[in-house]
């Protein structure tokens, strides 16, 4: 996450899609590499067919690609620790898709908790000091694409018994594809190479970064779901939240965003237990 935001505005590398892009592509490439080295089981891509791939790991990999793209993009406009504060809404996206998807079944303490969360969230945003309307926008757009991505990752990775490096190589093609034609279309392509070119390291980095976040991400989805990573991923953001404000210094949290994140928290506990 500072990695990335480091790119983003340090190295004025306002480029979210292809930054994504070769971290995806890291992915891939080593998840083949793995697949083909035996190190992992490749049982299921025998069996899948062009239809199969259009229609259930093509939506996986455009929403994983504008999740990516949203997800960066919304560093450009609020602070590390803001944009963490703002993903504990997360999870009300992704319950009000589990529902309609009806892989949830909605009951009162669910409805609660989606309210508490609802306005712990709206507290926090009310006592952001440089909170960019745009940017709120840009992180809430990543979290319904977010929780799309985890939906559809879950029939596929648990429901049809895909292997996680399998699924993440599975998946990568489509997201690669989704990347690069946004890229194309929204970004200057020519300075992307030309600034990754002039100091390669932390580009290498944040891509072996994203391979791990993705392994990850497929591994826990495979082993449990997607609201329990959801739910893991807020314990990560309030670390992240403390890093940024009392170590690293480069946000500024007042009192009001303080208490919107613990009683977004709080509805989060709420649903657990």
């Amino acid at each position: 996450i500072f990695l990335n935001k480091h790119i983003l505005v340090d190295i004025d590398f306002p480029y979210g899609s292809f930054l994504s892009l070769m971290g995806l592509c890291l992915s891939t490439c080593l998840s083949g590499g793995a697949l083909y080295a035996g190190l992992a089981s490749s049982e299921q891509l025998a069996g899948m067919t062009p239809s199969f791939y259009a229609t259930r790991v093509g939506p996986i990999g455009a929403a994983l690609a504008l999740c990516l793209t949203t997800g960066n993009v919304a560093y450009l406009y609020n602070s590390v620790a803001f944009v963490q504060i703002l993903k504990a809404f997360a999870p009300v996206v992704l319950m009000v898709l589990l529902f309609v998807s009806r892989l949830e079944r909605p009951s009162a303490v669910l409805v609660l908790s989606i309210l508490i969360i609802s306005a712990g969230t709206a507290v926090a945003v009310q006592g952001e000091v440089h909170m960019s309307a745009y940017g709120v926008a840009v992180m809430l757009a990543s979290e319904v694409f977010e929780a799309i991505k985890l939906i559809t990752m879950q029939i596929l990775l648990v429901d049809r018994k895909f292997g996680s490096v399998e699924g993440l190589f599975v998946m990568g093609p489509a997201a690669i594809v989704a990347l690069a034609i946004t890229s194309l279309l929204l970004e200057d392509v020519g300075d992307a190479c030309a600034k990754v070119a002039a100091n390669p390291l932390p580009f290498v980095a944040a891509s072996m970064g994203g391979v791990v976040v993705n392994l990850a991400t497929n591994l826990m989805v495979q082993a449990t779901s997607a609201l329990t990573l959801r739910i893991t991923s807020l314990v990560r953001n309030f670390g992240v939240v403390i890093v940024s404000t009392w170590v690293v210094g480069d946000s500024h949290i007042t009192d009001q965003e303080y208490a919107g994140f613990f009683f977004s928290v709080l509805g989060v506990a709420m649903y657990q237990h």
